[in-house]
């Protein structure tokens, strides 16, 4: 689960709608083809659409960040970046994985989880290794 509970906005709507039905929406150039990041800035009159990813990449680097539990137990949270199938890069939770493991190109796919528990609260997008 998130660390905080996320909710939507306007601009953040359109991609919580995917994530409520599993899909990662990316923005794409309907000129070009071009898949952008969800964080590229979109201009009135820019000629996007937002489509459903593949939901798969690869790893290209990653980190265990410590974290120190009320009760003086720790846990190690992986997080890195993913490299899409499409081409851009998510930075993301990295789930099932070993924290002192290499997972220098691993493949991976997006999974879904509550952000909370509240109705309002958006499901998120984080991944985990991939599955045959």
């Amino acid at each position: 689960m998130a660390l905080v509970p996320v909710a939507r906005d306007h601009a953040s709507a359109e991609f919580f709608d995917g994530t409520r039905i599993g899909e990662l929406r990316l923005p794409r150039r309907r000129d070009t083809g071009e898949y952008l990041s969800p964080h590229t800035p979109i201009a009135p009159g820019d000629d996007v659409e937002q489509v459903a990813a593949c939901g798969t990449g690869r790893v290209v680097t990653w980190s265990a960040v410590h974290h120190k539990l009320p009760d003086g137990g720790a846990f190690r949270l992986v997080v890195g970046i993913v490299e899409l199938d499409e081409g851009p890069w998510w930075w993301t939770r990295l789930a099932e994985v070993d924290p002192d493991a290499d997972l220098s190109d691993l493949r991976v796919q997006v999974a879904f989880e509550p952000s909370g528990p509240e109705p309002e609260h958006e499901a998120i997008p984080y991944f985990r290794p991939e599955r045959s």
